[in-house]
């Protein structure tokens, strides 16, 4: 996400004030005096509405190990949870060894195949599906995963 560093200060700022309303959409930043040094985007995927994704998460270099992605992290899986999400989603670059164990760490595990993404990325890199379930009884149901697989999409902007 070595775009997201090179993004203004207004646009980190105008993305996080346009997903602080409702239950489909949030962001949030981490800044260090007025510099941004992490942010998470998390959202209501249209095909599988009761769960949450993680669509980005960026950390500044300086903070990368400082624990900032595990309170960036703390605060999309909190606001899921308040939003009645049954769980929350991402997508991985496996060999992203620090961004695995981080997800890891925080009880999400691996639930498909690698895809590659060759439609959003040119460099066509491969993603794994990781879940952190919220819910018990609903894990329990045996279209949970099925569900939680549906596929990306991003109607937020």
């Amino acid at each position: 996400m070595a775009d997201e560093s090179a993004r203004p200060r207004a646009d980190w700022r105008a993305r996080a004030r346009r997903n602080a309303a409702g239950d489909a959409h949030a962001t949030f930043l981490l800044e260090r005096g007025n510099e941004p040094m992490g942010m998470v985007d998390v959202y209501q995927p249209s095909l599988a509405p009761e769960f949450r994704e993680v669509a980005a998460m960026w950390v500044a270099p300086a903070l990368r190990g400082t624990g900032a992605a595990d309170a960036l992290l703390d605060a999309a899986v909190e606001w899921a949870r308040t939003v009645g999400a049954i769980g929350v989603r991402l997508w991985v670059v496996p060999d992203n060894t620090a961004a695995v164990g981080i997800y890891v760490r925080h009880g999400f595990t691996l639930i498909g195949d690698p895809e590659s993404d060759t439609d959003d990325d040119p460099a066509g890199r491969v993603y794994v599906p990781m879940l952190l379930t919220l819910d018990k009884e609903e894990a329990a149901l045996p279209t949970f995963i099925t569900r939680a697989l549906a596929p990306w999409t991003d109607e937020s902007g």
